[in-house]
C-alpha cells in the first residue's frame, strides 16, 4: 500500500483541515514561504568530471527527501545522453552521476537540468 504524502500548509484564519498547522517561522515574501513548504525548482548546467558525476548547488536551506531532476540537451554536445540518476543531497547541493546509452560513466561533458527539490512531508491520517 502507498504512502499518502501531504505538503504542510500554514493555519490561515478562516480555513481548517488536516494539513493545516501554524507557522514557526515569520516568511518575509511569498516565494520564501513556497521555497520552504512546497520546494525550490531551478536549472543548473555544468561539466561531468572523469566519472560521469557533476555537482549542482540548489540552496533550498533543508536536506531534500527527494529531487525531481530532467536533463535537457546541450548543443554542440554528443548525442550519446542516458540516463542520469542523484547520488548525494545537502541542504546546498545534489550531486548527479550522468551515464552514457551504453550505460558507461559520461565523462566529460557538458549537462543542462531542471530540478524541483522536495522538502520533508507527513504521513497523512
Amino acid at each position: 500500500m502507498a504512502v499518502k504524502r501531504a505538503w504542510t500548509n500554514p493555519a490561515v484564519y478562516g480555513l481548517d483541515g488536516p494539513d493545516n498547522r501554524n507557522l514557526k517561522i515569520i516568511f518575509e515574501s511569498l516565494t520564501g514561504f513556497l521555497s520552504s513548504h512546497i520546494g525550490v525548482w531551478g536549472t543548473a548546467t555544468g561539466t561531468t568530471d572523469a566519472t560521469g558525476f557533476c555537482t549542482f548547488t540548489h540552496d533550498a536551506g533543508f536536506v531534500p527527501t527527494s529531487i525531481i531532476l530532467t536533463e535537457e540537451y546541450v548543443a554542440g554536445a554528443a548525442h550519446d545522453m542516458g540516463p542520469c540518476h542523484l547520488h548525494e543531497t545537502t541542504d546546498t547541493t545534489f550531486r548527479v552521476h550522468f551515464l552514457t546509452k551504453s550505460g558507461q560513466d559520461r565523462g566529460t561533458h557538458d549537462v543542462h537540468v531542471h530540478y524541483l527539490v522536495l522538502p520533508t512531508t507527513r504521513v497523512r491520517d
